[in-house]
C-alpha cells in the first residue's frame, strides 16, 4: 500500500534526490507501523473497558479498526501496489464509521479509545501522504469531523465536548506537517551537496582521463618522432635507409587507438618491429604469444623502443637480448637485457623520465608492471609483465 500511492506521489511531488526518496519511503512505512501499534491495543482495551450493554457494538468497531490496521501492515510489508484513490476510499469509510460509531459505543466518555485512534491517525497522515499533503490533510480533517459528529450524536446535538480535543489534534497535525517540511529541507540540502560532490568527481574523472590521453600521446610522440629524429641526426647510411620506413611506422603508431575499446594485436610482430634499431643489434627469442589488447601491447612496444634508444645512447654497447614468453601463471613476460655500463636507478635525476615516464608509468596505466634491475658496471635488465602480478 505504502509503495503504491507513494510512487505516484513522488512523481507529482518531484522527489528527485536519493536521500529524499528514502525519507519519503521511511516516513510512509513507519507512519503505518506507528498507527497500527496504537490502534490495535486501543481497540482491545476499548472492548475490555466498554459497559456491558455496548460491548458488542464496541467489539464491532474494534474489529473494524484492527482489521484495517492489519491490512495496512500486510500491504506495507509485502510492497503490494495499490491505487491511491482505493486507499483513500477505504480510509474514508473506516474513519467515518469509527467517528460516528461513538453514538452506539456509549458516547464520548466510554469511547475515549476512539479519540486516541482518531488522533494518532490524523497525526500520522502528514507523513504517510508526505508527497501529497492535500490528501493527507483532507483525511485528517475528515477523521476529526467524523469524531466531532459522532460525539454530537452521542450527546443529543451538543458539539462542545468534542470541539476542544479536535482543535488540539488539528494543531498537532499542523505541527506534524511542519516537522516533515523541516526534515525534508535538510534532506534536500544533503541531496544538493551529494550532487555537487558527484559532479565534481565526474569533472575530476573527465579531467584525469583527458590528462591521461594527453600523456599517452606525448609519450608516443617521444618514443616515435624523437627516435626517428635521432636516426636522422646520426647521419649514417643505415639511418638514411631506414628513416622512411621508421617514419611510416611512427605515423601509424601515432594514429593507433590504445584505449580500452581497442582490439587485440599481435605482440610478437610489434616486438619484431621494435627491435629494428639502427644502433643496436638485438638477439630475439620471441615465443608463441597470444593476441594482446592494444593498450598493454603498445605500452610494451614503445617501452622496448625507448629502452633500445637508451642502450644506444648510454650503455656503451651495441648489442642487447630480447626474450618474450608466457610464464607459468599465464602472464606475458618480455625481458630486454644489455651488458652495458648500467646505472643506479636511485640516482636518476627527476627530469630524466625516459624509464619512469615512458616505460614504467605507461605500462602501469595499461594494467601491467615493469621491473628495472641495473647497477653500475653490471648492465641493465627491464622486464615487462602483463597483467600485473600483485604478489610479485
Amino acid at each position: 500500500m505504502v509503495e503504491g500511492h507513494q510512487e505516484a506521489g513522488e512523481a507529482r511531488g518531484k522527489v528527485s534526490g536519493a536521500a529524499e526518496r528514502e525519507l519519503v519511503r521511511a516516513a510512509s512505512r513507519y507512519s503505518v507501523w506507528l498507527r497500527s501499534a496504537t490502534v490495535v491495543p486501543c481497540g482491545v482495551f476499548g472492548v475490555l473497558a466498554a459497559p456491558g450493554g455496548t460491548r458488542p457494538q464496541t467489539a464491532v468497531l474494534a474489529i473494524l479498526a484492527i482489521g484495517w490496521s492489519v491490512l495496512r501492515l500486510v500491504r506495507a510489508g509485502n510492497g503490494t501496489v495499490s491505487r491511491a484513490w482505493t486507499v483513500v476510499a477505504v480510509d474514508v469509510v473506516v474513519l467515518a464509521a469509527m467517528g460516528v460509531g461513538q453514538a452506539v459505543a456509549g458516547g464520548q466518555d466510554s469511547a475515549s479509545w476512539v479519540y486516541a485512534l482518531i488522533s494518532i491517525t490524523a497525526v500520522t497522515y502528514p507523513f504517510e501522504w508526505c508527497t501529497r499533503p492535500l490528501v493527507g490533510s483532507g483525511l485528517a480533517v475528515l477523521a476529526l469531523g467524523a469524531y466531532v459528529a459522532g460525539s454530537a450524536v452521542a450527546h443529543s446535538g451538543d458539539w462542545s465536548p468534542a470541539v476542544l480535543p479536535a482543535v488540539r489534534v488539528l494543531m498537532e497535525v499542523a505541527l506534524a506537517r511542519l516537522s516533515y517540511v523541516l526534515i525534508r529541507s535538510e534532506v534536500r540540502a544533503v541531496d544538493r551537496l551529494t550532487e555537487r560532490v558527484a559532479a565534481r568527481r565526474r569533472e575530476a574523472a573527465v579531467a584525469a582521463a583527458r590528462r591521461a590521453v594527453e600523456r599517452e600521446y606525448l609519450a608516443t610522440l617521444h618514443d616515435t618522432a624523437s627516435t626517428t629524429l635521432l636516426m636522422v641526426a646520426m647521419g649514417t647510411r643505415e639511418a638514411h635507409d631506414d628513416v622512411r620506413e621508421r617514419a611510416r611506422q611512427d605515423l601509424k603508431m601515432l594514429t593507433v587507438s590504445s584505449g580500452p575499446d581497442a582490439g587485440r594485436v599481435d605482440l610478437g610482430a610489434l616486438l619484431a618491429t621494435a627491435t629494428l634499431h639502427p644502433g643496436v643489434r638485438v638477439r630475439q627469442d620471441i615465443g608463441g604469444l597470444p593476441p594482446v589488447p592494444a593498450a598493454p601491447a603498445l605500452a610494451v612496444f614503445h617501452g622496448v623502443r625507448e629502452a633500445l634508444t637508451n642502450v644506444n645512447r648510454h650503455a656503451g654497447v651495441a648489442e642487447a637480448a630480447l626474450r618474450a614468453e608466457v610464464d607459468e601463471h599465464g602472464r606475458i613476460v618480455v625481458e630486454l637485457r644489455d651488458r652495458g655500463r648500467g646505472f643506479d636507478p636511485e640516482q636518476v635525476a627527476p627530469h630524466r623520465r625516459g624509464i619512469s615516464g615512458s616505460i614504467v608509468e605507461r605500462m602501469a596505466a595499461a594494467g601491467g608492471r615493469v621491473l628495472v634491475a641495473s647497477a653500475p658496471g653490471e648492465g641493465t635488465t627491464l622486464r615487462w609483465m602483463w597483467p600485473r602480478d600483485q604478489a610479485a
